[in-house]
């Protein structure tokens, strides 16, 4: 009697490993796009909560403290800063990350770029360096009111932004995508 023999394979053939490559080029090559698509608009949804929340910061220490708080930004860049209306920072267009108990200034998160048209960001190609001077986004006052309503657009260079819209007497800022604003 003979007994039974169990042939294992070693293992895979050539076949079977070119197969699964190209299935896995073919799967990343389908999800990797989608991704940066998800990653940037979240980028551009995160921007929208920092513009918002810097712009109420501004304003709540204009209450705090009884003098008028300006928030503005850099054309063409990320760069964004808050301060107190007569400080002498507004007369410097820094670009680097500061922080201290009378000024406030960052950027947002990478690409995204402030403009005042909403055709400066669609026709932009890139993110700027940051060296202009500051445009002056809302002023807010003691009262928690702001000097002028306002719109500020900010996003991804090339595609639709976002916009802040202040309005002047109540120092509310809402933001919106171009497609809820031309509803």
């Amino acid at each position: 009697m003979q007994a039974s023999r169990i042939h294992r394979r070693a293992g895979f053939t050539l076949m079977e490993i070119i197969l699964v490559v190209v299935i896995a080029i073919i799967v990343a090559s389908i999800s990797i796009p989608l991704i940066q698509t998800q990653l940037a608009e979240a980028r551009i949804t995160a921007s929208g909560d920092i513009v918002r929340g810097k712009m109420a910061e501004a304003r709540a220490r204009a209450m705090d403290e009884g003098r008028p708080w300006r928030f503005g930004f850099i054309a063409g860049s990320s760069i964004y800063q808050l301060a107190p209306d007569e400080s002498s920072e507004w007369d410097n267009p820094g670009s680097e990350p500061d922080e201290r108990a009378d000024l406030v200034r960052d950027k947002l998160p990478q690409d995204i770029i402030f403009a005042f048209t909403r055709e400066e960001i669609m026709g932009s190609d890139q993110a700027g360096s940051g060296s202009g001077s500051w445009n002056t986004a809302a002023v807010f006052l003691p009262d928690g009111s702001a000097v002028d309503d306002t719109t500020v657009y900010f996003g991804k260079a090339g595609s639709s932004p976002l916009r802040a819209k202040l309005r002047a007497l109540t120092g509310i800022v809402n933001i919106e995508s171009y497609k809820e604003a031309a509803q």
